[in-house]
């Protein structure tokens, strides 16, 4: 038997940070850079879990420069 969470247990504001994660960590998934730091930048607007969602825009700040690096030597 599979365990699934349920959102019985998450207040209103976790719901919509669990929501703008899981959409910003889909966009990251296909690396769709842009999408996915602005998600993560409304997810931190919810000030739960900031060192992480900070880690991830770090990430996405990191992997657009290096795709702009690529973009100019090509």
């Amino acid at each position: 038997m599979s365990h699934h969470e349920t959102n019985e247990h998450f207040s209103p504001v976790e719901i919509e940070f669990r929501d703008a994660m899981q959409h910003a960590d889909d966009f990251l998934k296909i690396e769709l850079l842009r999408p996915a730091k602005k998600w993560y930048q409304k997810a931190l607007e919810y000030n739960i879990e900031v060192t992480k969602v900070e880690q991830k825009i770090a990430e996405c700040n990191r992997l657009i420069g290096f795709e702009q690096k690529i973009i100019w030597v090509v």
